[in-house]
């Protein structure tokens, strides 16, 4: 087999279509070379994308002026968290009505009655409040509160959108799809959650009549000690909950920060009660029987199905 001849420098590493090859003097034999990636249609590479940013940055090409990666795909480049990833999924790329959506290989296109964005890390993305309205005909509707606690910040990452954007955006697209997950989940969108399954971990215990939960507020533990944050507590009570994932267990100094966050807490007149994953996402009877002994005098009883299990991913 020859080895085909190596592309100009300015084709080498970058996306180009077919007349960029002819104004670089490349062929359309060599253009069907098998060192060449073609991951959309009328688009070539001598890289294969390995990233979500990568195969959008590949598509800048065919994307018409106006046009925005939006749903799953401009929620993946904001950082939202959700359940699965978009890597691996057709690009989602939205134009604004009466435009007809874009189509391709790898391309999902959608024409919407409204559309905003801007350009993120040099990428087109749907604005944050109209990527969370799009959401809500993707996701569970509590995935769609854990995507809007992520929006509107936490104490170490700053807010990408205000609530009160989202309120606007839900207003302004009430009738499309999604609209009642958008209502259900708006009042439930809480700032200062760190993560999804803190999220989802709140409207667990919600939903089996926990009040009172605030969201890593600080906990005096003594004059000379920093305050700590609990993931989740009901501070009249003196109640915690912290949500341990796998890098709890597997980082060692992370490991005995755990432990002396309890012990503190504790030693201040606290009951911290520990969640898993497994917890949260595979025996969630075990664990709510387990909350119950802990805890009895602080369940009020909340209706058990207002969770709809079978939405939730690990």
């Amino acid at each position: 087999m020859r080895t085909p001849h190596p592309l100009p420098a300015a084709l080498t590493g970058v996306a180009f279509t077919p007349s960029d090859a002819r104004r670089a003097g490349v062929s359309a034999s060599r253009l069907r070379a098998r060192d060449l990636h073609n991951p959309f249609h009328g688009i070539h590479l001598s890289v294969a994308p390995e990233s979500l940013r990568e195969r959008c940055h590949a598509y800048l090409p065919l994307l018409a002026e106006g046009a925005y990666f939006s749903h799953r795909t401009g929620a993946a480049l904001l950082g939202v968290p959700m359940p699965t990833a978009a890597d691996d999924e057709p690009l989602h790329v939205s134009v604004e009505f009466p435009r007809s959506p874009p189509r391709g290989r790898g391309v999902v296109g959608h024409s919407l009655g409204s559309l905003a964005g801007g350009i993120v890390d040099g990428l087109p993305v749907s604005s944050a409040a109209h990527l969370w309205c799009q959401l809500s005909g993707m996701l569970s509707r509590e995935d769609l509160v854990a995507a809007g606690d992520y929006l509107v910040g936490a104490r170490r990452r700053p807010a990408v959108a205000a609530l009160d954007e989202l309120v606007v955006a839900a207003d302004e697209l009430q009738r499309t799809k999604g609209a009642r997950a958008r209502a259900w989940a708006l009042p439930r969108i809480r700032p200062g959650t760190d993560s999804r399954p803190e999220t989802l971990l709140r409207l667990f215990l919600e939903a089996r009549g926990y009040r009172g939960l605030e969201v890593n507020v600080p906990v005096k533990v003594g004059r000379r000690r920093p305050e700590l944050h609990p993931d989740l507590s009901i501070p009249d009570r003196r109640l915690a909950f912290e949500y341990e994932g796998d890098g709890h267990r597997v980082d060692r100094r992370q490991w005995h920060v755990d432990i002396e966050r309890r012990d503190l807490l504790e030693s201040h007149g606290w009951r911290v009660v520990r969640v898993t994953a497994h917890d949260l996402f595979g025996d969630r009877e075990s664990f709510a029987q387990r909350l119950n002994r802990f805890v009895p005098n602080v369940a009020f009883g909340g209706a058990k199905g207002d969770i709809r299990h079978e939405s939730w991913g690990g």
